[in-house]
């Protein structure tokens, strides 16, 4: 009898022992499966997640700037005509591309007659200026003729010469031809030409109109010299360099991005604005896409550097604390997403830079914005 009591004390201390055993292992079952997020497939699909891994990614630190599109000097013209006169035809308009030395409109001008006029003139009164001095000259030589005759046609030839010389610069500037006028070959009309290959962004030219040599006529362009001028304050320049890299975008297209180099640093500083211009070369595919005088929002690169990155939508936040899910396994249709802490770093388009993270791979990179990371 006392040993089946001794039995039945062993049996039932075992049976004790088994339970505790057992619920200690179902609590730490319930433990490890309330750490995890389990994610049906269904939710993975509806929700467009995505797994992924960190990747080497350039970020930059930059400074930002405003500043504008501009034509260096040689870069713009503004036509005039040298001679007044009326506006006789137009050949182009405002957003036409045209070469250097093209024809760009004609003026009518009686001035320009009266010049042709004045210079086929002048060469014939030269031409006999100049014989009656040589004959004058080879008289005094013979003794036949008096001094005073030679110095009076000396002195008319000098005369004539310098009227003459004076017309033929004028029409020279004027690029007419001086063998046709010279033989009583005149023309009525100026051709104005284009001093430099670009597009017409001004005119003011009108048929039939009066125009003088003051007034501004045809504005050019060379869009293929347009360079990025900014603005910089005298505590930011000592970070500017030649050849840093500067993103850009102009105001009236903010979402498209362009690039350029610093080519030039201004040396001295506008007493009104407390800045200094400094000036950058456009990217070549950048040129003929924007227009002189634009405003731009501007980023200049002073430093970069490769860290490991993902993709800004895979960071969960949570007050002050930064979270990525980890898929621990995929098993009967589920996702098991683990937490996990994780410190960044820089941002930069539309990525964000991992500084302690211990995992590398099986990392959700989207789609996890609706996981609670509480």
């Amino acid at each position: 009898m006392k040993n089946l009591n001794i039995l039945i004390a062993i049996f039932f201390a075992s049976f004790l022992i088994a339970c505790q055993q057992k619920e200690i292992k179902n609590e730490i079952n319930s433990n490890t499966s309330e750490s995890l997020n389990i994610i049906s497939q269904e939710q993975f699909t509806f929700n467009n997640m995505k797994i992924g891994s960190l990747k080497k990614q350039l970020f930059e630190t930059s400074l930002a700037c405003n500043g504008s599109l501009s034509a260096p000097t040689n870069g713009i013209a503004k036509i005039s005509t040298p001679i007044p006169g009326i506006v006789k035809n137009i050949h182009f308009t405002i957003g036409d591309y045209v070469e250097k030395h093209e024809l760009i409109c004609e003026i009518e001008s009686q001035e320009l007659i009266n010049l042709q006029q004045n210079y086929a003139e002048s060469s014939v009164e030269l031409m006999k200026a100049k014989a009656d001095y040589e004959r004058c000259k080879t008289l005094s030589k013979e003794n036949i003729g008096a001094n005073k005759d030679l110095i009076t046609a000396e002195s008319k030839y000098r005369a004539s010469n310098a009227i003459y010389e004076g017309f033929k610069l004028k029409l020279e500037l004027l690029n007419l031809n001086k063998t046709q006028v010279e033989n009583g070959k005149f023309v009525p009309s100026l051709n104005i030409t284009a001093p430099i290959s670009g597009y017409i962004t001004h005119h003011n030219l009108v048929l039939g109109k009066y125009v003088e040599p003051q007034q501004s006529l045809i504005e050019i362009i060379d869009t293929e010299q347009i360079q990025v001028q900014i603005s910089l304050f005298e505590k930011d320049i000592h970070k500017i360099k030649i050849g840093q890299l500067l993103h850009f975008n102009a105001q009236n297209n903010p979402t498209q991005l362009y690039t350029a180099r610093i080519s030039s640093i201004g040396k001295s500083i506008d007493p009104k604005t407390k800045t200094i211009t400094c000036f950058a070369k456009l990217d070549k595919k950048a040129k003929n896409k924007l227009f002189n005088g634009a405003c731009i929002n501007a980023d200049i690169i002073i430093n970069s550097k490769e860290a490991n990155a993902l993709p800004s939508q895979a960071i969960i936040k949570s007050g002050l604390n930064r979270y990525i899910f980890i898929v621990e396994k995929h098993e009967n249709n589920k996702y098991y997403l683990r937490k996990e802490k994780i410190e960044t770093g820089n941002e930069s388009g539309g990525y964000t830079e991992i500084l302690n993270s211990k995992t590398t791979n099986n990392i959700l990179v989207k789609g996890g914005y609706n996981i609670s990371a509480e």
